[in-house]
């Protein structure tokens, strides 16, 4: 069975799973620096939301020929580099609604909670683009550092604590 990831095409067992296809398939694309950004599996697009376990187990040659396009990580990171930042303008927009409801003490624990699911996702993205640009963590670690203290504090339901840390330590932190 024929597998391609841009120009570069091999052939695969007709016993082997679609999920060992579609590892090998990334794992390649990765050696070169690259993510996988569209796959075709049966000459037909296929999703993220389709890789479930039921599809993954089965044979790659039911579903026909299998095709990646990848892209250079350092490419998409400066892609994603504008919207990183409106991101990080978001987050920091979304503190401040948070801190104005402790502040006033309508309790902000449920939106403080939604929030920290946000922040998870932009410090990975701000590790990841300093892993590909090669720029110095300090501002991720940083971040990281507070975020986590910012947790502790809620852990212990100190609402003070919260609101102050989210006001002179997050917050200015975060982009403008």
């Amino acid at each position: 069975m024929l597998v391609q990831l841009d120009e570069d095409k091999w052939e695969v067992s007709d016993t082997a799973q679609l999920e060992e296809v579609l590892a090998n398939l990334s794992d390649r694309a990765e050696a070169q620096g690259r993510l996988v950004t569209k796959l075709y599996v049966g000459n037909r697009p296929m999703t993220d939301r389709e890789l479930v376990p039921l599809t993954l187990s089965q044979l790659a040659s039911n579903f026909g020929s299998i095709s990646a396009k990848s892209e250079r990580m350092e490419s998409l990171v400066k892609q994603s580099g504008e919207t990183g930042k409106q991101f990080g303008r978001q987050l920091r927009a979304d503190a401040q609604k948070v801190l104005e409801e402790f502040r006033q003490r309508r309790g902000g624990l449920r939106h403080l909670d939604q929030w920290f699911g946000q922040m998870a996702d932009y410090l990975e993205w701000i590790q990841i683009q300093q892993s590909v640009v090669g720029s110095q963590p300090t501002q991720s670690q940083n971040l990281s550092h507070w975020v986590n203290e910012l947790m502790l504090a809620r852990k212990s339901v100190d609402e003070v604590r919260v609101a102050d840390m989210l006001e002179y330590e997050v917050i200015p932190r975060l982009p403008q």
